[in-house]
């Protein structure tokens, strides 16, 4: 295969340079090209001869990269049609045609770009979410990253010209496999991974989950283009029933959470120091049951006490309050060591600045839960191995595992409640707990995390009376 390099011949040592480049294949073919691109000699000292960025390079001129990058391109897709049309082409043929791909209207070409292309219909797409409030800012995220990866596939095979009605149900699973196994592509395209952060630099295999969630993102987009007639028929609905259901396809493991003892375990442990704030927004979080991104902004203003002086917190779950009608708060009681923790800290958490990465919440959750012993084993499957393993608890704890338990141990309590006659058949109080009266629900809490029923004030001082019979 052809090989384009950085042509530099040069004595000067600072200043621009207008940008030279060679294709080499094998000991017989050597041409040159010469490029409209003037460099600075300061930038040009960050990138290796093949173009791409040195290195653990972070400052560099984004512009340059990509001028560098659609030069290369060009002549590569020069070589290719040259080779195909005509194998006795010279160095002039492959500067016109060079020429050509970068410059088509001097040719009456009509550009590509003044076709609105994938990328360009999925980017308006993402718009309209946004500005029409139809998916929430969680979702919007993901739709962007579809977005980002969906760059990529098109770029690395040259397709980045492609329109809506191009993408073919081959590209559909071309581009599952690409999500899936997109950290092979990393060291063969530098100039195309080189420029994100590190955290967007795929280093793994893929679930298929992480997979079917990339591609319903994209039907959905793919839908409402045949809706509006942009497109005769979805890509999607042109793959075979069972070719669509395997693409589509999700698997999960057994779900795992903490029981009952295991929460009363990590409650009375003595950690060091290091993990007392971890501890306090760990336990705070099982307390409440809420995600993540709803846990990390709650303050004390989303804390109020009802008339009866049950304390409680209330907040507009992020992930759907763009899609409710009504945009119901959703209100979760406080327990007596929630309230606290809340108390002690007022919300101010620094461990949940950040939720991944090394030393970020999550991380510092797996040596919370490994330092109270939570080391049951639980089902974990291996993709690349195809195998199950039985892993301990702690290695794959998290803020998920928080909602999780919360959920767990509070349906479990209700059905206690249930089968004891503490409620009878029909009551709303045997509905799903979420969707109990906030005074059920503090009552179902209190059983359920063996806590004491109790009153505050309006200044969350508890009441020093016993709280009454309910």
């Amino acid at each position: 295969m052809e090989r384009i390099t950085l042509y530099l011949r040069t004595t000067k040592t600072s200043g621009k340079i207008r940008l030279r480049f060679r294709l080499t294949e094998g000991r017989e073919v050597q041409l040159f090209h010469k490029s409209s691109i003037e460099a600075d000699l300061a930038d040009l000292k960050k990138f290796d001869m093949d173009g791409t960025l040195k290195p653990r390079v972070s400052l560099y001129n984004e512009e340059l990269r990509l001028a560098i990058t659609r030069e290369i391109d060009a002549m590569h897709e020069a070589y290719k049609q040259l080779k195909e049309e005509c194998p006795e082409f010279d160095a002039t043929d492959f500067e016109a045609r060079i020429d050509m791909l970068l410059n088509p209207e001097k040719y009456n070409i009509v550009k590509t770009e003044e076709i609105e292309t994938l990328l360009a219909r999925f980017d308006r797409y993402i718009d309209g979410l946004e500005t029409y409030g139809t998916v929430s800012e969680g979702r919007a995220k993901i739709y962007k990253i579809v977005w980002d990866k969906l760059s990529r596939y098109l770029i690395i095979f040259k397709k980045s010209h492609y329109t809506p009605d191009q993408f073919t149900p081959e590209d559909i699973l071309a581009f599952r496999e690409f999500v899936i196994n997109e950290y092979k592509y990393v060291d063969k395209h530098k100039a195309i991974y080189g420029s994100l952060q590190k955290i967007s630099i795929p280093t793994k295999q893929a679930s298929i989950n992480t997979a079917s969630a990339k591609l319903r993102a994209l039907q959905a987009f793919f839908n409402e283009l045949e809706e509006n007639d942009e497109i005769l028929k979805s890509p999607f609905r042109r793959l075979t029933k069972k070719r669509r259901n395997e693409a589509l396809r999700e698997q999960y493991d057994d779900p795992f959470f903490l029981r009952y003892e295991e929460v009363q375990q990590i409650m009375v442990a003595d950690v060091p120091d290091s993990l007392k704030e971890t501890k306090d927004a760990f336990l705070l979080q099982c307390a409440l049951g809420c995600r993540i991104g709803d846990f990390m902004k709650l303050s004390m203003s989303n804390v109020a006490v009802t008339d009866d002086g049950i304390p409680y917190v209330q907040y507009l779950p992020k992930k759907t309050m763009k899609t409710q009608n009504d945009r119901r708060e959703k209100k979760t009681p406080l327990m007596m060591f929630a309230l606290e923790i809340v108390k002690r800290s007022g919300f101010k958490f620094g461990v949940l600045k950040y939720a991944s990465g090394k030393s970020g919440y999550n991380a510092k959750i797996k040596k919370l839960l490994e330092y109270c012993k939570i080391d049951r084993l639980v089902n974990q499957y291996d993709e690349a191995a195809g195998t199950m393993n039985r892993v301990p608890l702690h290695s794959v704890g998290s803020s998920k595992l928080c909602r999780k338990t919360h959920i767990d141990i509070a349906n479990k309590a209700q059905v206690n409640m249930y089968a004891t006659g503490l409620h009878e058949v029909g009551s709303s109080a045997v509905e799903h707990y979420s969707m109990l009266e906030l005074h059920d629900l503090f009552v179902l809490l209190c059983a359920a995390f063996n806590q004491p029923q109790y009153r505050v004030d309006k200044q969350l001082n508890v009441l020093p009376e016993e709280a009454p019979d309910i």
